[in-house]
């Protein structure tokens, strides 16, 4: 069939992603039964979680928190494998001259963001439960790659899909996959189809009207524990378009290629590319777990057969075969306690595998001078060690600086020079005095390509602003954002192009757009999330995008990078440019603006 060409060579793969936050209440009786042998053997499984920066930060000495596949050849290889051969030409692009880029929400059970066709994959960790308790604290019998191998007496384990997503997921009918025997129950929103049901192979019918899919392990083989589970969303992709989902072959022009069937290949599911194929520039920071990561040497990395990607990020080899799919440049944040030949081995696979079209971007970690996160605080330990600086802070610019310097240098080596990726170097847009800290120590700007700050605008609501949130109304906070937040910001971004300048250096967005949320407490409070909601789903946030983006470019900025592409709002943030992934573009401001611009705006340097 015409698409497989795109994929030709993709070895079988099984991708499996969980969430983390938020809570599950009691687990309902759900319909079930003995599986049995069987299934299709495959690899793999993504995850990544949020955590998002802001625009704070004192002046100075002080810092404040805010809010694969192998290019041509086609092919994701499991562990320590190789892609497999033959391909041709890769999907068309939508985004040669486009001048924005985004980051990616982190794969979780609650984001509103389906990446894979392989609902499992944004699974969350397995729960530990029993017939009387949702969460019971026992640990589970899990093997290398986090399947379950045993059960103690009493013991369930549960994992959730689309779990507070209702009514923004497909419904109809999954399938489950799966190798091993066990007994595997479906609950709240699903309900297993015993007439359609066989050993390997379960048929779900799915309603999200009653809420996100539960599954519980309830008892397990241990000659033949249970394993390599997936699920498989309904529907296909259409033969003649990689960006169009279907349900027959009447939505296609070609015929509608099945999930089922193709889901090891398929990988992405085409909405999801569909939402970010304009996009030019993939940043990972999410997908990697950046924050507070724990990822220290490359035995510990995520596998293509992991039963999940959440605890220290998605795959490298998935990352390169999304940016190969979409012919978009990758942006790597290398975990911050990486060794050295943690860093050799990763760029080594991005060469190898990345299309030579495109260029990886390389960035240390992520916002090290922010001290909400684990990072910050081992550069600032480290650097006042190596004695770079007797104060904390300006001694963690020195060590990001230096230690930025000597990953650039690995890449280098693997590459054969510094012209075949992006050397990034980031630092606080409402403080470029950091910029200048990590641009000139030790001459670090003779080694960087860009230099990236994230200009959000918006307003990190204390509790103490709640009553002046309340009595303004939408059109005045409009006005006070128009008129005095966004100048303010917009002249930030003079600034830090300003320092750019002074080292030869162009200015990039790590992150930005919108940053509209309350902190200290001030997350609590109902009229702040009722204001910011209603001001980030007010047509006038994309007249405010408009404005923003365009000052951007009158800065002389270059890739700016928003933050995020999709993602349900809550009390932590409106970070989602969509709030779900099929939301219609007329309802989503953020979104038209971004597209809005990409359409009206090419790249301009």
């Amino acid at each position: 069939m015409q698409s497989m060409r795109w994929y030709a060579g993709l070895a079988l793969i099984v991708v499996c992603a969980c969430g983390g936050d938020g809570e599950a209440g009691p687990a309902s009786s759900g319909s079930g039964g003995t599986a049995g042998t069987g299934g299709t053997a495959g690899t793999g499984g993504t995850a990544g979680t949020g955590g998002t920066a802001g625009t704070g930060g004192t002046a100075g000495t002080g810092g404040t928190a805010g809010g694969g596949g192998e290019a041509g050849t086609g092919g994701v290889a499991g562990s320590g494998g190789t892609a497999g051969g033959g391909g041709s030409p890769w999907p068309p692009r939508h985004n040669e001259t486009s001048p924005l880029g985004t980051n990616l929400s982190g794969i979780a059970d609650w984001t509103g963001d389906w990446a894979f066709v392989d609902a499992f994959k944004m699974s969350r960790p397995w729960i530990s439960g029993s017939s009387s308790q949702w969460d019971d604290g026992r640990d589970l019998d899990l093997d290398e790659h986090g399947w379950v191998l045993s059960l103690k007496p009493d013991q369930i384990a549960r994992t959730l899909m689309f779990w507070g997503e209702k009514d923004h997921f497909p419904g109809g009918q999954y399938v489950v996959l799966y190798e091993g025997r066990g007994t595997i129950e479906y609950w709240n929103g699903a309900t297993k189809n015993d007439g359609l049901s066989a050993a390997g192979r379960d048929v779900i019918d799915v309603d999200p009207t009653k809420g996100g899919i539960g599954i519980n392990i309830t008892a397990i083989d241990t000659s033949d524990p249970l394993r390599n589970i997936r699920l498989i969303m309904p529907g296909g992709v259409c033969s003649d378009d990689p960006y169009a989902s279907c349900s027959s072959d009447a939505d296609c022009a070609g015929t509608c290629e099945s999930f089922e069937k193709n889901y090891a290949t398929q990988i992405f599911h085409p909405t999801f590319l569909d939402r970010i194929k304009t996009y030019r520039l993939l940043r990972y920071m999410d997908w990697m777990d950046t924050n507070n990561s724990g990822l220290t040497n490359w035995a510990d990395r995520p596998l293509v057969d992991d039963a999940r990607w959440r605890s220290n990020g998605v795959p490298v080899e998935i990352m390169v075969e999304l940016a190969n799919r979409l012919g978009a440049d990758p942006w790597f944040c290398m975990p911050h306690l990486a060794t050295d030949d943690f860093v050799t081995q990763f760029a080594t696979l991005v060469h190898q595998r990345l299309r030579p079209d495109l260029r990886a971007w390389v960035e240390y970690s992520n916002e090290v001078w922010n001290g909400m996160f684990d990072q910050s605080g081992h550069a600032r330990d480290q650097g006042l060690a190596l004695g770079l600086s007797a104060d904390s802070f300006q001694a963690g610019l020195f060590y990001q600086s230096m230690r930025s310097v000597q990953m650039f240098q690995i890449w280098e080596q693997v590459y054969g020079g510094p012209g075949g990726f992006v050397r990034v170097m980031a630092a606080q847009s409402a403080n470029p005095w950091t910029g200048e800290q990590v641009l000139s120590f030790q001459n670090a700007y003779e080694h960087t390509d860009a230099f990236a700050i994230a200009p959000y605008f918006g307003w990190n609501a204390n509790p103490s602003d709640a009553s002046t949130i309340a009595s303004m109304s939408l059109d005045e906070l409009v006005n006070r954002v128009s008129s005095e937040i966004l100048p303010t910001v917009l002249q930030a971004m003079q600034a830090n192009k300003a320092k750019a300048d002074s080292f030869g250096v162009p200015l990039v967005a790590y992150e930005g757009g919108q940053h509209f949320v309350g902190v200290s407490g001030g997350e609590n409070n109902d009229d702040i999330n009722q204001k910011f909601d209603a001001l980030n789903r007010d047509p006038r946030m994309g007249d405010l995008y408009a404005a923003y983006l365009d000052g951007w470019k009158s800065a002389g900025g270059q890739d700016f990078v928003h933050y995020v592409n999709c993602g349900a709002w809550s009390k932590w943030g409106r970070w989602g440019a969509l709030e779900w992934i099929e939301q219609p573009r007329t309802d989503a401001p953020k979104y038209d603006a971004l597209q809005t611009f990409i359409e009206n705006n090419d790249r301009w340097w």
